[in-house]
C-alpha cells in the first residue's frame, strides 16, 4: 500500500509539472510555434548539459590544467553533430517514422547515444592501454572505418532511394488536390504504400519502427573512426593517459563530447519532426504537401550525395587510390563538418525560397480550383439537358469545327 501511494504521488507531481509546462508553452509566442514534445526533449538535453558542466566544473576546479582540454572535447562533440552523415540519417529516419504515423522527437537522441557509446568505450580502452593500443589502433581504425562507412553509406543511399518513392506519392497527391474543385472535401492522404523497392526492403526498414531502435544504428555508424573530431578525442585521451592523468578524469572528455553531440542531434531531430508535423500546416493539405515535397526533394539529393561520398571515401581509403578525383574525394571526406553546415544552410535556403514562391503559386492554384467550382453548375445543367432529351454527351471535338455538306438542291449546309 505504501509503495502504491508513493507511486501515485509521483505520478501526480509529474502531471502537475507537465500541465504547468504546457501552460507556459502555450503562453510564450516563440515557443508555442513548436510542438510541446520537441520543446520538452530539447529542454531536457539542455538541463543535462548544464548539470554535466556543473559537475565537470566542480571536478576541474582541482585540476585547472584540464579546463581548456575539456572545452575542446565539448566543442568537438558539437562539431561532430554537424557531420553530414548525422544530419542525413536523422532527417531520413524522422521522415520515415512520420510517414508511419509517429511523432518521433527522440530520433537524434538515440542515434547520438548509440554513436557516442563506441566513442566512450574506445576512449576508455585507449586511455587505459595508451602505449599498447597506440601502435595497433591504426589497423583497428582502418577495419572499423570500412565497416562504419559501408553501413552508413548503404543506409543513406538506400533510404534516400526510398524517399524518391515518398516524393512521387507526395507529388501525385498534390496534383489530385490541385485538379479538384475548391469546395470538394480534402482527401485523406498517406505517404506509405506499395512499390517494388518498398516491398523488397520493407522488412529491413521495419526493424527501425521506433525512435529507440536508432541506438543500434548509431553504434554501427560509430564504428567508422573516419572523422577528425573522433580521432582528436581519442588522441586527447591517449595524451592525457601518457601524462599520468587518472582514468576517471579522462572520462570527462568523452562525457562532454557525448553531451554536446546529443544536444545538437536532439535539436536537429526534434526540429525536423516539428517542421514535418506542423499543426499550423496540418489544416491546409496543399501547404503541407507543397513543403513536404520541397523538403523531401532536398533530403533525397543530400542523402544520395553524402552516401556516394562516403562510399567513394571508403574505397579511396581501403585501396589507397590516387589521382585528382580521389584527392577531391579525400578532401570531401575530411570536411564533413563543412558539408553538414552546408546541408543545414541548404534546408534554410530552400525553405526560404519555397516560402517566397509559395504565395504566387498558391494564388494560381486557388484560381484554378475556384474556376472548377464555377464550372460545376454549368456542367450539371448540361448533363440534365442531355438526360432529359436522351442525347449523348457532345464532345468538344464534335463542335470545334463545323461540318460542311451539300443538300439535294446543291446548297451548302453547315
Amino acid at each position: 500500500m505504501l509503495g502504491s501511494n508513493d507511486e501515485g504521488s509521483q505520478n501526480a507531481i509529474y502531471l502537475r509539472l507537465k500541465n504547468r509546462s504546457q501552460r507556459y508553452h502555450a503562453k510564450i509566442p516563440v515557443l508555442k510555434r513548436l510542438p510541446f514534445p520537441s520543446i520538452a526533449i530539447i529542454s531536457l538535453l539542455v538541463l543535462v548539459n548544464v548539470l554535466v558542466w556543473i559537475v565537470v566544473g566542480i571536478v576541474l576546479s582541482y585540476h585547472t590544467s584540464l579546463v581548456s582540454t575539456a572545452v575542446l572535447a565539448y566543442s568537438l562533440g558539437l562539431r561532430h553533430a554537424l557531420d553530414a552523415d548525422h544530419i542525413s540519417a536523422i532527417d531520413l529516419m524522422t521522415r520515415r517514422l512520420i510517414a508511419a504515423g509517429q511523432r518521433p522527437v527522440t530520433v537524434g537522441t538515440f542515434f547520438s547515444l548509440g554513436h557516442s557509446t563506441i566513442v566512450v568505450i574506445t576512449s576508455i580502452v585507449v586511455a587505459s592501454t595508451a602505449a599498447a593500443v597506440s601502435s595497433r589502433f591504426g589497423a583497428f581504425s582502418r577495419v572499423g572505418g570500412i565497416i562504419g562507412s559501408s553501413v552508413s553509406a548503404t543506409f543513406l543511399i538506400v533510404l534516400g532511394i526510398m524517399n524518391v518513392f515518398i516524393l512521387y506519392k507526395l507529388i501525385k497527391q498534390l496534383r489530385e488536390i490541385i485538379n479538384s474543385p475548391a469546395d470538394s472535401p480534402e482527401p485523406e492522404f498517406t505517404i506509405e504504400g506499395g512499390g517494388c523497392l518498398f516491398r523488397v526492403l520493407k522488412g529491413m526498414f521495419k526493424l527501425i519502427d521506433r525512435p529507440w531502435k536508432m541506438y543500434p544504428l548509431g553504434v554501427l555508424f560509430g564504428l567508422g573512426f573516419d572523422t577528425s573530431s573522433e580521432i582528436a578525442l581519442l588522441g586527447i585521451s591517449a595524451i592525457s593517459a601518457s601524462q599520468g592523468t587518472s582514468i576517471w578524469l579522462i572520462l570527462i572528455f568523452p562525457v562532454l563530447f557525448t553531451s554536446g553531440m546529443c544536444l545538437l542531434d536532439t535539436i536537429d531531430g526534434s526540429l525536423m519532426c516539428a517542421v514535418y508535423t506542423s499543426t499550423r500546416l496540418a489544416k491546409d493539405h496543399i501547404a503541407v504537401l507543397y513543403y513536404q515535397a520541397v523538403l523531401t526533394g532536398v533530403t533525397v539529393l543530400v542523402a544520395v550525395v553524402i552516401g556516394v561520398i562516403q562510399f567513394l571515401g571508403m574505397l579511396q581509403g581501403a585501396a589507397d587510390l590516387e589521382g585528382g578525383f580521389w584527392d577531391g574525394v579525400e578532401v570531401a571526406s575530411d570536411n564533413y563538418d563543412i558539408i553538414g553546415g552546408a546541408i543545414c544552410g541548404s534546408f534554410v535556403v530552400f525553405g526560404v525560397a519555397s516560402a517566397i514562391l509559395y504565395r504566387p503559386w498558391r494564388k494560381r492554384v486557388d484560381a484554378k480550383r475556384n474556376a472548377l467550382v464555377l464550372m460545376r453548375p454549368y456542367e450539371e445543367d448540361q448533363d440534365q439537358v442531355r438526360e432529359a432529351h436522351g442525347q449523348p454527351e457532345i464532345m468538344l471535338e464534335e463542335i470545334s469545327t463545323p461540318q460542311v455538306r451539300a443538300d439535294r438542291k446543291g446548297d451548302i449546309v453547315v
